[in-house]
């Protein structure tokens, strides 16, 4: 085939088809740009915040990603010894005070973005027993908590680990 002798029709037709190709090509990278683009925008980031204060204490673990954080477990380790929950890693103390809340077991659960769940919290009153204040963190202080998450799109991040020292400043 002679390009010489191409009719306008045909080069046009041509040419058209390449710029279809060419198309192709930059809608296919653009999608997957927009895919890496939405798993970086969704990512969740997870944190577990303590509070230590004279009239109050809590643990929390807080989402300040923009994505659902899916928490596959929430372990609770004290001296090698595993619990489900925080408040019953405290063991005989817990039951001495009168919560302001606390969780269950979070295995399984999704966190929306900007949000948290609350593991223990308790507001002390004026004159509460500081001798249970003082157990009370020191439990904690040696307490390990272990988030191991995933995001809207299945991927596994490094879990959270937060040694609960903290507590042990007083």
């Amino acid at each position: 085939m002679d390009w010489l002798e191409l009719k306008p029709s045909e080069i046009i037709a041509i040419c058209a088809v390449i710029v279809s190709v060419i198309s192709l090509v930059v809608a296919n990278k653009t999608l997957k740009a927009q895919r890496t683009h939405n798993k970086l925008s969704l990512r969740p980031i997870v944190h577990i915040s303590k509070g230590d204060y004279e009239d109050k204490i809590f643990v929390k673990v807080k989402n300040y990603g923009l994505g659902p954080l899916i928490i596959k477990s929430c372990e609770i380790n004290k001296f090698g010894q595993q619990y489900d929950t925080l408040v019953e890693s405290l063991g005989d103390k817990a039951s001495e005070i009168v919560w302001d809340t606390f969780a269950a077991n979070i295995d399984g659960r999704v966190l929306a973005p900007q949000n948290e769940f609350i593991l223990i919290e308790v507001t002390f009153e004026d004159g509460f027993d500081d001798r249970i204040k003082k157990e009370i963190r020191r439990s904690l202080a040696s307490t390990t908590i272990t988030v191991q998450y995933t995001c809207v799109y299945g991927e596994t991040y490094p879990e959270e680990r937060e040694r609960l020292s903290w507590f042990s400043r007083h």
